[in-house]
């Protein structure tokens, strides 16, 4: 079941009411065409997947949802806690509670005792209130995290945020090497001195150096290729955006995926 037309008004909303503002909220383009692309590498659609759930093959338990949510690092958990705040809930995660707690507490791959965990999944997906559960934790859990990087050093391309982001959500925030902060600051941390470039745009690289923000990105996506676990089809593609120099997106952005074929993705679901 693939619902091609909610996300982004899911994730956006919660700049809203209820939640923290955040420091650099990103245009609805950076929005949608993040969640496509992470959507394309993570479930082989760029249809938002409310219902997707497996058993993962990284060795993370389960991971379902619209951005692969798992039961090891406890975002599926979160998802699951937030629609049983709602007044839709029916019971359909109960039995799970208490072993998914034990699994995200102490970052197990096991998926035992969750027989019929995705069969839960996908009955819960069928209720608007759970689509918004996703959306709810991909802003607080990601979103937000992402836009305190991007606001740190003055990042202003759309291409440079989209990746922040989507390193935050296909690697993980903290401060591991193989994370959006680790990386960040392995990033930072390669530059001694001001670095001039052409792209219009220089990044304040602690709190000291002026660096193109081109030559920032790139060297972020060289770090990135190095060590994330889990992002090499994401990386290839922002590489793709990068070398057509397409900064900055208002309509739609041209990828070129790991077999070579170009995919135009709208800044807008149709």
């Amino acid at each position: 079941m693939k619902f091609s037309a909610l996300s982004l008004g899911l994730i956006a909303a919660f700049s809203g009411a209820g939640h923290a503002a955040p420091v650099t909220e990103y245009s609805n383009c950076v929005n949608v065409v993040v969640m496509q692309l992470v959507s394309l590498f993570q479930t082989g659609s760029t249809a938002q997947n409310f219902a997707n759930c497996g058993k993962d093959d990284d060795g993370s338990g389960y991971a379902s949802g619209i951005i692969n949510f798992t039961t090891r690092n406890g975002d599926a958990l979160k998802v699951i806690k937030g629609f049983m705040d709602t007044s839709s809930y029916n019971g359909e995660f109960d039995d799970y509670i208490d072993i998914l707690e034990e699994y995200a507490d102490s970052g197990s791959s096991s998926t035992k005792n969750l027989d019929g965990y995705c069969d839960a999944w996908k009955a819960a997906a069928n209720n608007t209130e759970f689509w918004s559960a996703q959306g709810s934790v991909v802003y607080n859990e990601y979103n937000l995290p992402s836009q305190e990087y991007v606001a740190e050093i003055g990042i202003k391309f759309s291409v440079t945020q989209a990746v922040l982001y989507d390193t935050a959500i296909v690697d993980g925030l903290g401060s591991g090497k193989s994370t959006l902060g680790g990386m960040f600051k392995a990033t930072n941390n390669v530059f001694d001195s001001d670095v001039t470039g052409s792209s219009g745009n220089s990044v304040t690289v602690n709190d000291e150096y002026q660096v193109d923000e081109y030559v920032w990105l790139q060297k972020f996506l060289d770090i990135r290729e190095k060590n994330s676990s889990a992002g090499r089809k994401n990386i290839e593609a922002y590489r793709s955006i990068v070398t057509r120099n397409d900064l900055n997106w208002s309509n739609s952005v041209t990828v070129t995926d790991s077999d070579g074929d170009d995919i135009v993705i709208k800044c807008k679901y149709t």
